[in-house]
């Protein structure tokens, strides 16, 4: 019979493990669950060595929380794309994205009669989950905030990392910068972010201090050698925006406003 335990309070990296499902038909159920599945059987042990504990499988991804900080779930976000790389197609790969961030969490076992559940409560894991279903509109795999970076001991020398830029979260009223951590990214792409990624960086904070034809030259630069960046295009297009005087002056330095 389940005893009820007192939930404890941590401080610990959220992180949110997402496939994007290309077929939202009510008949694809099944394959749903086929691919959930397969993912938990990559990203178990990935998050397991690296001190993680599994909290939840959804629709909406597979939650983690490390309470050994961030670094840890930064390797295992790591990890998960070294094994999946080996166990999935390029398609499933390319579907795939991870969110981190740190933060309180209300971490307790739940539970009825003979059944019983690990639950994590703690707004971080909307975050994570926000980054998650955001990371596609940035060529990104790993999408990371400065706040969890911030538990990473020379994290810019460490890893391989970008600043995107501001995001906004309404309930809270409080402003995040996020990262791309691209160390897992196909050799290609890497090679292209990091080859960019002063160019990049020095738009993002032109963009943020309002100089925004200056960043606008920064970022038209930056396409000429790759035209690609998505990332890049849509600052292009958020300067035009504010050069144009149609931007909303409160909320424009945002990328994402949640």
């Amino acid at each position: 019979m389940y005893t009820p335990v007192q939930p404890k309070k941590i401080y610990a990296a959220i992180i949110n493990i997402r496939i994007a499902f290309a077929d939202n038909t009510p008949e694809s159920g099944d394959i749903k669950i086929e691919k959930l599945s397969a993912l938990l059987s990559t990203v178990a042990p990935a998050i397991t060595r690296n001190g993680g504990i599994l909290t939840r499988v959804t629709e909406e991804g597979i939650t983690a929380v490390f309470e050994s900080g961030a670094e840890n779930a930064l390797q295992g976000a790591l990890d998960v794309f070294g094994d999946a790389s080996r166990a999935m197609g390029t398609e499933q790969l390319s579907a795939l994205s991870i969110g981190i961030h740190m933060g309180p969490v209300f971490l307790a076992e739940l539970g009825y009669g003979n059944f019983s559940a690990l639950v994590a409560v703690s707004e971080g894991v909307h975050v994570a989950w926000r980054l998650c279903e955001s990371a596609a509109r940035y060529d990104a795999r790993i999408l990371m905030t400065q706040t969890a970076l911030d538990g990473i001991r020379s994290y810019d020398t460490r890893f391989s990392c970008r600043k995107l830029g501001l995001i906004y979260r309404q309930s809270y009223d409080t402003e995040e910068m996020i990262y791309d951590m691209f160390d897992s990214d196909p050799t290609n792409l890497k090679y292209r972010k990091r080859r960019s990624k002063l160019v990049f960086e020095t738009g993002v904070n032109l963009y943020l201090n309002g100089e925004y034809l200056q960043s606008r030259n920064s970022f038209i630069e930056l396409l000429k050698y790759d035209r690609n960046d998505k990332t890049a295009k849509e600052y292009i297009y958020m300067c035009d925006k504010a050069l144009s005087g149609s931007a909303d002056s409160a909320t424009d330095q945002y990328l994402e406003i949640w």
